[in-house]
Parts: C-alpha cells; sequence; structure tokens
C-alpha cells in the first residue's frame, strides 16, 4: 500500500473516530429538520393587516385591496380602536388608516400623506402593504391623471376629455393589459409557493456552505499543528511537506464533502448545487493547505475564527444582499467563495469554473517550491 494511502485510511478513521465526526453527522440532520420546519408549502395563516376606511367613500379602494387578499396578507376592515388594539396585542401585523376626506383627496389628485400606517413592536409586513395601497391608489387616480395630461398636453380640450372620460374609466379585457407573470425555462407557470420554496433551499445551501468554510478553516489548523510535530520535522526533509499533507487534507475533505451533500439533498437542493460543491471545496481545501504551510496564517485562525460565520452571512447573499443598500460592497460580495457557490447552484457555472481555477492555481503556487527541491536534488 502505498504512503499516500496509509496516511489517508488512518487520518480518515481518526476524523471520523472523534468529535467533529459527529458534528458531521449532524450537519444532514440539521439541515434536514430546518427544511421540514421552514417549508413555505406549510405557511397556514397570512399575515393579518387591519384597515380603517372613511365614514363616507372609500368603497372603491377597499374593493381593489380586498382583491389583493390571499395567502400572505389578509385586509380586515374594521374601526379605528379595534384597529389599534388588534396591533397593541400583536394579533394584527400593522393597519392602514385612510383620512375622512379619502375620496376629495383622490378627486384632487392630493395623495402626499395620504395614508397614516399604525405599525407594532414586531411588524414585519408594512412595506408590502404601503406598496399594496399606492397600487391601489394608482389605479383609482390614473384615469383622472390622464384626463389631465390630455388638458395640460393641448391634445383634446375640455369637450374631448368629456367625451372620452367612460374610455379612460374602462376596464381593459386580460387580452388588452400587459401582465406580468413568472414562468419556468420551458413555459411552466411558476407557483409562488415554488419560488418560497426555493428560497428556503438558498438558505440552507448558504448556511451548509457557510459550515463547511469554517471546517476547512479547522482542518487548516490541524495541519499546521501537525506540521510543527516532531514526527513530521523528521520525515518532512525525506518527503517533504506537501505528500505529508496532501492525504490528510483529502481524509478532512472527505467526509465534509459527503456531510455537505446529504445536507443539500435534505434541502430540497437541485442537483446543479451539489455538483457545485466539489469546487467549492476544492478551493477552500486549496486554501486550507497553503494556511497550514504559513505559519502565521494557520497561528491567526483561532482569533479570526469566531468572525468567519458573521463574516460569510454579510458578504454573502444567504440572508440579505447587502450590495443593495451598500453598493461599495458589491465587488466584495460578488466574488465572495459562498456567493460564487450560490450562484454556481443557480446554474452559473463559470463561477464554478472560477472556484476551480482559484483552487488549482492555490495548489500550483504550493507544488512549485516541492517541484524546485526535487529538480535541485536530482540534478
Amino acid at each position: 500500500m502505498s504512503f499516500f494511502l496509509i496516511v489517508f485510511k488512518n487520518s480518515l478513521r481518526a476524523q471520523l473516530s472523534g468529535w467533529r465526526g459527529w458534528i458531521l453527522l449532524l450537519l444532514p440532520l440539521t439541515t434536514l429538520a430546518a427544511a421540514r420546519l421552514l417549508p413555505a408549502r406549510e405557511v397556514s395563516t397570512p399575515v393579518q393587516v387591519g384597515v380603517v376606511l372613511p365614514e363616507a367613500g372609500g368603497e372603491d379602494f377597499w374593493d381593489r385591496l380586498a382583491e389583493r387578499s390571499g395567502l400572505v396578507v389578509t385586509f380586515h376592515a374594521a374601526d379605528l380602536a379595534r384597529a389599534e388594539r388588534q396591533v397593541a396585542a400583536g394579533q394584527w401585523d400593522c393597519a392602514l388608516i385612510l383620512p375622512e376626506d379619502f375620496e376629495a383627496r383622490l378627486a384632487g389628485q392630493e395623495l402626499e400623506g395620504l395614508f397614516t400606517l399604525l405599525i407594532g413592536p414586531g411588524s414585519a409586513v408594512y412595506p408590502m402593504v404601503r406598496e399594496t395601497a399606492s397600487a391601489c391608489v394608482a389605479e383609482l387616480v390614473s384615469p383622472g391623471m390622464a384626463e389631465k395630461y390630455l388638458l395640460d398636453s393641448g391634445i383634446m380640450d375640455t369637450e374631448g376629455t368629456v367625451a372620452t372620460r367612460p374610455r379612460l374609466n374602462q376596464v381593459l379585457l386580460d387580452q388588452d393589459r400587459v401582465l406580468v407573470s413568472m414562468e419556468t425555462v420551458d413555459g411552466q407557470p411558476l407557483d409562488p409557493l415554488i419560488l418560497a420554496d426555493s428560497g428556503v433551499s438558498n438558505l440552507l445551501s448558504g448556511l451548509t456552505a457557510i459550515f463547511l468554510l469554517i471546517w476547512a478553516l479547522l482542518t487548516a489548523m490541524d495541519l499546521g499543528r501537525w506540521l510543527e510535530s516532531p514526527f513530521v520535522r523528521r520525515l518532512a526533509p525525506l518527503q517533504g511537506s506537501l505528500p505529508l499533507l496532501l492525504p490528510r487534507l483529502a481524509a478532512a475533505l472527505v467526509p465534509a464533502l459527503c456531510a455537505g451533500v446529504l445536507a443539500l439533498l435534505a434541502a430540497g437542493a437541485v442537483p446543479v448545487c451539489v455538483l457545485a460543491l466539489l469546487p467549492y471545496l476544492l478551493f477552500w481545501g486549496a486554501a486550507a493547505l497553503a494556511l497550514a504551510r504559513w505559519r502565521p496564517g494557520w497561528t491567526a485562525l483561532p482569533a479570526v475564527l469566531p468572525f468567519a460565520p458573521v463574516l460569510g452571512l454579510l458578504l454573502s447573499p444567504v440572508l440579505l444582499d447587502l450590495s443593495l443598500i451598500f453598493p461599495a460592497l458589491g465587488p466584495m460580495i460578488r466574488w465572495n467563495p459562498v456567493t460564487l457557490f450560490l450562484r454556481s447552484c443557480g446554474g452559473a457555472w463559470k463561477d464554478g469554473l472560477l472556484l476551480t481555477a482559484a483552487g488549482g492555481a492555490v495548489l500550483a503556487l504550493e507544488a512549485v517550491p516541492e517541484l524546485k527541491k526535487e529538480s535541485k536534488e536530482s540534478f
């Protein structure tokens, strides 16, 4: 049996029998439990939102708002006292309050500060409620805005706009409208629940990637400490440090690859996401190898390791794409290995090739000193 296989076998046995092997086993089990607790299809109760209508008017607005009630948000007409009570008790997420002169302000197109949005400490969907209410108002005032434009631009006079007013208020049929719908590449309609499921899968895939990042950093520390052992110090001049590290690195990455595959399958990830693990682990394996051979690098890892999951979450679109809020972070987020992995899961094979090329380049740079040393000795 070759030296590589002997070291790989012994290292793999040590990995699986130690406490870290149990941590790897917990990764797919935790992902499976999270996938069962977070599925979008099991959302049974929509968010409740109150609407306080004026004593006179507001019926057209309410009809349009009620049409938008559904799986995510349900609107309830109520008086102000009940709305305040329900929001304060946390029974309703927020409440939309219309002014008493709502109809007059719509007719005069005085839309500034038209609504009052009552929110509680735990309110979460009020931005969506605000946008929904704005869409309903835009639908109501659009005929008047079109009529005003025709008058101001001189396209029609007063008599002409009166004649075209029924046409401006006409509701177009579906074949005459511009409809926006989501569908897959093959033309199948895309259910919003399926889209939400994919968001949960993307979250779990990102968390799996960050766990494997931490595993690679721990492996770098183990390899660095192992290089400092008396056994390796005696053997390194004969074998070289790279042949000694590669089997132990492979013994650490193979269980991580298996655990990652099981975790992604438990999360419901697509097969391309499972394949994206190979370049991702290749990159971090090469980085762990480089850190292990650079003593200041692996000795500093205990201080850096607690910040790795935080930076992984902030500098990748696992939970939130911060580049939308802080554009200066765009390049860092775009080229983050976790981001490249998630983009590879989405079918961006160029990002997977980039991870492969980066990992191969690091391995090549680490192998150059060994090759130069062997060529000098043979000469």
